[in-house]
């Protein structure tokens, strides 16, 4: 037996819906009784192992009480996101987990605290959790399971420490970022900032997206590039699926847009070395295939929504960046916090700071914005 393996546990794994209805009033128990209140989620997924994404496993801290739920066991965890709508839940890098625990469960929780938006916005320009880690405790989290395949079962010994281990110091990291937030009076900007991120999760996961296949760097295709382009997105997304792989070990986005690049001038097409016999009969297929085809039928370039922008526009941009950037350089923040350089475009062109900016950037940035954007055109 090896150490890990009798080392006590100090969490349990649930697999079964008894045992999580238990656990739960265990919980509420617990929580009504403990000055803490607050509970902490963590998930994992296995995007890098196979071709539908699926959530693996949730982490659960609540008030220092910790469980690993198996979502691929039980099907319905709902008496556990009802205990934690019941309480401030904390995450660390929410945006991910936020968006899978909506996808399966169509659930957005009440109310979240992220541990990394109030790390950035009291300066850290390190802010993954094991920095934070170290920071607090001088500690070094063990981080090879990162890339773990969490749908296997049963997940040994290693995998399950790493995972209890993403929750296990969030709260006392959580319960010093609060008090330094307050410190420094930018509680509320925290709270904007937690809020502002639920919303876009919930927005950007309500919109469709139209031609997936439009990958970065597809902008500078032409018809006949886009044309190979989409051949092959079609083709790697069947072989991805039958062999229940993610796309991109069979071929990366980056790769796909070369060949294209290649294909429009005129270049010789040749599949990557070690790829089987079938899949590259299957790619010169795809090439013959479009070669064969009327331009007609190929694709055409995305039309720019955006109009050019005048000379006076580019420089109120420049002159707000700038602004921005004294502004957080005089707070000991990163610049992008008060909004990137697409948010400053946005505004200029619509004229309007409060629909692209939180109050408190606003606020910050209010007097820069007033004089730039009284700038005659």
């Amino acid at each position: 037996m090896n150490e890990e393996e009798s080392t006590p546990k100090d969490y349990e794994f649930i697999d079964t819906p008894e045992h999580l209805d238990q656990w739960v009033g265990e919980m509420r128990t617990w929580l009504a009784e403990s000055p803490d209140k607050r509970c902490c989620l963590d998930t994992e997924a296995d995007s890098l192992h196979h071709y539908h994404e699926k959530l693996c496993l949730l982490q659960v801290n609540c008030a220092g009480r910790y469980a690993l739920v198996d979502p691929l066991a039980i099907a319905d965890v709902s008496p556990l996101l009802k205990l934690l709508d019941d309480h401030e839940l904390w995450f660390h890098g929410a945006d991910y987990d936020l968006t899978m625990l909506r996808r399966t469960y169509d659930w957005n929780p009440r109310v979240i605290r992220d541990t990394q938006i109030a790390a950035r916005l009291l300066g850290a320009r390190q802010f993954g959790l094991a920095a934070l880690v170290k920071n607090a405790f001088d500690l070094d989290l063990c981080k090879a399971s990162q890339k773990a395949d969490w749908s296997r079962r049963p997940l040994p010994p290693n995998m399950l420490s790493y995972a209890v281990d993403d929750v296990r110091y969030l709260l006392t990291i959580a319960e010093r970022f609060v008090a330094d937030l307050k410190l420094k009076g930018r509680e509320e900007w925290f709270h904007e900032s937690c809020l502002s991120l639920q919303e876009d999760v919930a927005a950007r996961d309500k919109v469709a997206r139209e031609d997936p296949w439009r990958v970065q760097g597809c902008g500078r295709l032409h018809p006949r590039g886009l044309a190979i382009l989409k051949g092959m997105w079609d083709w790697r997304e069947g072989i991805a699926k039958e062999r229940d792989t993610p796309c991109f070990k069979i071929m990366s986005n980056k790769q796909m847009v070369a060949y294209a690049e290649q294909f429009e001038a005129d270049q010789t097409l040749n599949p990557p070395n070690g790829w089987r016999p079938r899949w590259k009969k299957e790619f010169f297929d795809i090439v013959a295939a479009i070669m064969a085809s009327a331009p007609a039928d190929w694709p055409q370039r995305a039309k720019k929504t955006k109009g050019r922008l005048s000379d006076t526009q580019r420089d109120q941009i420049d002159k707000l960046c700038a602004h921005r950037e004294q502004v957080a350089q005089g707070l000991e923040i990163e610049p992008s916090l008060l909004g990137s350089r697409a948010t400053m475009e946005e505004l200029v062109v619509d004229g309007d700071p409060a629909s692209h900016l939180m109050n408190w950037q606003h606020d910050l940035m209010a007097g820069g914005l007033e004089q730039v954007l009284q700038t005659a055109e």
